[in-house]
Parts: C-alpha cells; structure tokens; sequence
C-alpha cells in the first residue's frame, strides 16, 4: 500500500457529517496527515493514545495533521478523548458495522497508522506500537523546520514494541 494512492472513501464526525479522504487530506493544509486507527478497548491503543498526543502537540499544525479514527460510536469516541488526557487533534468515525475506512486502509489490527503526504498518497503503514516507529515519526517531522521534541520523553520504560 505505501508510495499509492489512498483510498478514496468516507468518514464520518461526530456530528455525522461526511468527509472524503480528499477532505480530510485538504484540512491538513499541505501538512501530511497521519491517521490514526483505533478502539476504545484496545489495550495497545490506550498504551499508544499519550504518544500519539504528544506528537501532536510537538507537531500538529507546524509539520502533520494527526487525525485520530475511531471503530466506535460518536458518545464512546468523545468519551474515549475525555478519559484519555483530552486528546486534541481530529476525531473522525468509522464505525461499525462496515468499518469501510478501515477495510480500505487495510486495517487489520488497531492501532494502525497511515502517513499521507500533502498530495494524498501512502507514505508509511504500522500497527500496534513502536516505540521506534514513533520516535522516527517525531525526527521526520522536526526535519520540517520545527524544533525536536522526544515523543517518548527520555527514561520513560515505555515497552520497545506490541502487536495490536
């Protein structure tokens, strides 16, 4: 799937409105976007979530768009931001019981990480987490003229890797 065209599918948010991949990939504002697939029971994703946010705060509007998709309903997926350190990047929806997006991006285990570039192609592909994959996320983004910034701060005993 890297280096192609993304999918072309529809998400929803939580005021159900639609957005085409096309639209999600226009409100990054030539930032790549990284879309973030998950559960709100996913053990892996709630290990991932504070890195995730971290990584947006570090980069979000400066150097990507962190978008995070959510496999559950609006209430559980807000709930699931709230509870979760009051995640502040982009929540969209791919919900049961299609999980269409997900099944387009090749979702087969959560979390799951897709970076587009500007222009909407497939970049990277992960799941589970990688303490090393989102370390070398953060050194990709600083290399666009931001400040580094630790994703995984220095002496955190963060685990190195888990499927998803």
């Amino acid at each position: 799937m890297e280096s192609s065209a993304a999918p072309k599918v529809r998400f929803r948010t939580t005021e159900g409105a639609t957005l085409s991949t096309a639209d999600v990939v226009a409100r990054g504002h030539s930032l790549p976007v990284l879309l973030a697939f998950f559960k709100t029971s996913c053990p892996i994703c709630q290990l991932t979530w504070p890195y995730l946010q971290r990584l947006h705060r570090a980069y979000g509007a400066k150097a990507v768009h962190v978008v995070g998709v959510s496999q559950n309903d609006a209430d559980s997926s807000r709930a699931y931001y709230a509870d979760h350190g009051g995640a502040t990047f982009d929540l969209l929806l791919d919900p049961e019981p299609t999980f269409a997006a997900s099944n387009a991006f090749g979702v087969e285990s959560v979390p799951h990480l897709v970076l587009l570039s500007s222009e909407g192609l497939v970049e990277d592909v992960f799941a589970g987490w990688s303490k090393a994959r989102m370390e070398a996320l953060g050194s990709r983004f600083a290399a666009k003229n931001v400040p580094f910034m630790p994703v995984v701060p220095p002496g955190d005993l963060v685990r190195d890797s888990a499927p998803g």
